[in-house]
């Protein structure tokens, strides 16, 4: 735990880095399976991806009024929540490196399929982090609810925010730079935003797309009702 309260510094995150989320990021659907070949290259790729992967995140929580120091849109009229929390996760440089090389030495298979475990890995990464914040909040609902997070890009949250959200956070101290294209290095790393309420636990209904407080999001799936 950081000395600053607002702060947590999160060094090392455990990834079950899950097969199936590997194989969405190939491009499979829900219920898919690949041929025998390409199952028994993922699994020796999963097995190379878990000891490559070194995953850390680190997240801030600010008062819901300085949501513009992160260049994040003023809340619609009566949102709920009264934090906002930052953060940047990251599945590290490992996986990034070695899939680089494999694509070099044209073994250009081996390379996607490792590629494709560093955006599961990246994902489930910032999902861990989005779950130590609910995990830390005063009196949270439930250990494992996990509120929405948008990134910049999305919504009314221009990318061109992130020089100010890196601002906020510690990035260095977890291995992320902030190129002047506004990509980050190691790419397998996320940034975002969540909101929590009053006392600290997750908006309650807050949770997926249609109810995000981005709520002009062209992307948006708009909530029953």
């Amino acid at each position: 735990m950081s000395a600053d309260p607002s702060l947590e510094i999160a060094l090392e995150l455990a990834l079950d880095l899950r097969r199936e989320e590997v194989l969405r990021f190939l491009g499979y659907p829900s219920g898919h399976r690949p041929s025998p070949r390409v199952a028994a290259e993922l699994d020796e790729a999963l097995v190379a991806a878990r000891a490559l992967v070194g995953a850390r995140g680190v997240y801030r929580r600010l008062p819901v009024g300085r949501g513009a120091d992160a260049g994040l849109p003023p809340p619609r009229a009566g949102a709920p929540a009264a934090v906002i929390v930052l953060g940047l996760a990251t599945a590290g440089d490992g996986l990034e490196r070695r899939s680089a090389e494999l694509a070099r030495l044209g073994r250009s298979a081996e390379a996607l399929l490792l590629d494709a475990a560093g955006s599961a890995a990246a994902e489930e990464a910032a999902d861990r982090l989005c779950a130590r914040v609910v995990a830390a909040a005063p009196a949270p609902e439930s250990s494992d609810r996990v509120s929405c997070r948008v990134s910049p890009g999305y919504g009314d949250w221009p990318l061109a925010a992130q020089p100010r959200l890196f601002d906020l956070l510690p990035h260095a101290e977890i291995g992320v730079e902030l190129l002047p294209s506004l990509m980050m290095r190691p790419r397998k790393s996320i940034s975002f935003a969540m909101w929590l309420d009053a006392d600290g636990r997750p908006v309650p209904g807050l949770s997926g797309c249609g109810y995000c407080l981005l709520d002009r999001c062209a992307f948006r799936i708009r909530s029953p009702g």
